[in-house]
């Protein structure tokens, strides 16, 4: 009997975790530890109204926005073709936007607040541009966003509190702007530091480091 109830017990074992191998296996992502449920939060459902037209727009409006005819390379930007073909645009299987990549890129003026409309992405890379103004508020809304990178650019003004609400953001690059303020104590704790960079900003309510003080 002991030996029957053994083997029950490691079937159901089996059962359980089975389909956790199978989906590893079937993954794109590359291998990684996978993070406690406490480390990386649920994906959030995205915005309400939002397709892959929506996304289409918020590209067009980034486009628009930042010069567009004068980038580096804008292969088959505002053509017919899927986005997922626009160069620096990964789209999933429904279409929908998940990476932006448009790093030196020579894009040139204001990040529109459209991108907040784009309720799949989980990276976003615009680095090593002429970006200028403010981040916007609603990139908030990026539920699913991962990996945020800014640097590089000529972007002012506070980084606006509402980016504490990004409860899968891990990686935030803003060095090497005109940003001021402090990043929302928020983030502190989900941001993995190794793969971030402030820019020397303090997170919102840390102690300020001590003076020193020269003896004579």
């Amino acid at each position: 009997m002991p030996r029957i109830i053994r083997r029950l017990t490691l079937l159901c074992t089996l059962a359980l975790i089975l389909p956790v191998i199978l989906l590893a296996c079937g993954s794109d992502a590359p291998s990684a530890t996978p993070a406690s449920d406490e480390a990386r939060p649920t994906p959030k459902t995205p915005l309400a109204n939002t397709s892959p037209e929506t996304d289409r727009e918020a590209l067009v409006a980034l486009y628009n926005a930042t010069d567009g005819p004068n980038w580096a390379n804008n292969e088959n930007w505002l053509s017919g073709d899927p986005i997922g073909e626009w160069y620096g645009v990964r789209t999933d299987d429904n279409g929908r936007v998940t990476w932006l990549f448009l790093y030196e890129n020579r894009l040139s003026g204001e990040i529109p607040a459209e991108l907040g409309n784009l309720a799949n992405l989980t990276q976003m890379a615009l680095s090593g541009n002429e970006l200028s103004g403010a981040i916007p508020s609603e990139l908030s809304n990026l539920s699913n966003l991962e990996g945020l990178s800014l640097s590089d650019n000529e972007l002012s003004g506070e980084i606006p509190s509402e980016l504490g609400q990004l409860s899968n953001l891990e990686s935030l690059v803003l060095s090497d702007n005109e940003l001021r303020g402090c990043v929302p104590s928020s983030l502190q704790d989900r941001l993995i530091m190794a793969f971030s960079d402030l820019g020397g900003l303090p997170f919102c309510g840390a102690e300020p480091a001590p003076t020193t003080i020269e003896l004579a």
